[in-house]
């Protein structure tokens, strides 16, 4: 068996073939780099306003008036999940071709009220899609708008505020790209390795069938 491949043998073949181990190792490093350079967004949010405010012209100190309104804010707010509210609003969104059920909405959607205002800031939170993002938020208010007042009789009519156009990015998860980049060059040189192992042993064996 003259033509037996030994270690030594390996390692000249493994020596000789160096440049390409070396080549897929720096496109493994650079491939790993580019793609954890850019920040990746896992979720969006969107949000609209609303004016709700009752004009009592009973009342003349005009701080009080604002008081007043203030405090209904906190019971307007109460009725925001409730499904006189909720369950529209999704049917409207199966019309836009917006697949979600009452209790997604429900968990989606937030409201608060800025400090020294009568508006309600709807949000929606957590979603995957910016362009869904917005257009749950819009058909919320919508429905909000509509039949909150049919579940408190005295309620002001909601004026909601401009349409939402583009959703927030809420969640962005950026990558170490010189951790990867050495992961991805580690990676390829050992590919390379054992590319460079299994050629050379299947040299070998059409040389020694030969």
């Amino acid at each position: 068996m003259d033509n037996q491949f030994t270690i030594t043998d390996l390692i000249k073949h493994m020596l000789r073939n160096a440049w390409w181990i070396i080549v897929l190792g720096i496109i493994g490093g650079g491939a790993m780099y580019v793609m954890n350079k850019q920040p990746t967004v896992t979720s969006y949010s969107a949000s609209r306003n609303m004016y709700v405010g009752k004009s009592d012209s009973d009342v003349k100190d005009p701080n009080s008036r604002i008081m007043g309104n203030s405090w209904m804010l906190k019971t307007y707010r109460s009725i925001g999940k409730d499904r006189q509210i909720i369950e529209p609003a999704v049917k409207q969104l199966k019309k836009q071709h917006v697949k979600v059920t009452a209790n997604e909405l429900r968990q989606a959607i937030s409201l608060s009220t800025p400090d020294s205002t009568l508006l309600i800031d709807a949000q929606v939170h957590g979603i995957k899609k910016g362009n869904q993002a917005v257009k749950m938020v819009n058909a919320y208010t919508d429905s909000f708008a509509v039949n909150g007042p049919k579940l408190i009789s005295n309620m002001p009519q909601p004026e909601l505020m401009s349409a939402a156009k583009k959703a927030r990015a809420d969640s962005i998860v950026s990558g170490s790209p010189k951790k990867s980049a050495a992961f991805g060059l580690v990676a390829g040189v050992a590919l390379g390795i054992v590319l460079a192992f299994f050629t050379g042993i299947f040299k070998n064996f059409k040389t020694t069938k030969a």
